[in-house]
């Protein structure tokens, strides 16, 4: 329900919250079997079971993603050590970085003159898919200049595109896990098997 806000001496405006939730996919084994979750022990400890009842260690969990009409199961990225050249792009518009829906930052450091100069004082921006940790997501990575110095931003979703699909009233977004990319099925497959 919209909140009414009276700014004085301009007006009125009505808020609602947005609620940005992550896009889920269906856990399961290696053969693509669904697990459920269950919570044992006096410490609460999460564990995951097969129909059968057998615990999956978290190494064992995978994830299965529809992508380009294929079942993809996947199990959890590993960090991104080499991206490949198809899927580095220079841009020239950084402004994702700005509306991404999530952010995180990573200060760049690199003797490499060429990507320096290109960078710092081309202007230029790389964009390119990467993951961290051990999770679930794909970033999408954006190497730019901030004030004189190199930083990466991972980048998941896109406000701007996000509010382009909604009316006045909407008051939930989601993140796709995936980033729009050229060759996602390809990309999806070359990263789980890292």
């Amino acid at each position: 329900m919209a909140k009414s806000l009276e700014l004085t001496g301009y007006g009125t405006i009505m808020i609602n919250p947005i609620d940005i939730k992550e896009k889920e996919f269906e856990t399961c084994d290696a053969a693509g079997n669904p697990v459920t979750q269950k919570t044992i022990g006096t410490r609460a400890k999460t564990v995951y079971v097969t129909k059968d009842g057998s615990e999956l260690s978290s190494g064992q969990l995978c994830k299965k993603f529809i992508i380009e009409d294929e079942e993809i199961i996947c199990p959890k990225f590993s960090p991104s050590k080499n991206v490949d050249k198809e899927n580095v792009e220079v841009i020239d518009d950084n402004g994702l970085i700005y509306s991404a829906l999530d952010r995180r930052f990573y200060n760049v450091v690199t003797d490499h003159e060429v990507l320096k100069d290109l960078v710092l004082n081309q202007h230029k921006s790389l964009k390119f898919p990467v993951t961290f940790g051990s999770g679930w997501k794909i970033w999408q990575g954006i190497l730019t200049n901030w004030h004189g110095k190199m930083l990466l931003v991972a980048c998941r979703g896109d406000l701007v595109k996000e509010l382009e699909k909604y009316s006045d009233d909407t008051v939930e977004l989601e993140i796709e896990v995936l980033p729009q990319q050229k060759n996602i099925k390809k990309l999806v497959k070359a990263m789980a098997m890292m």
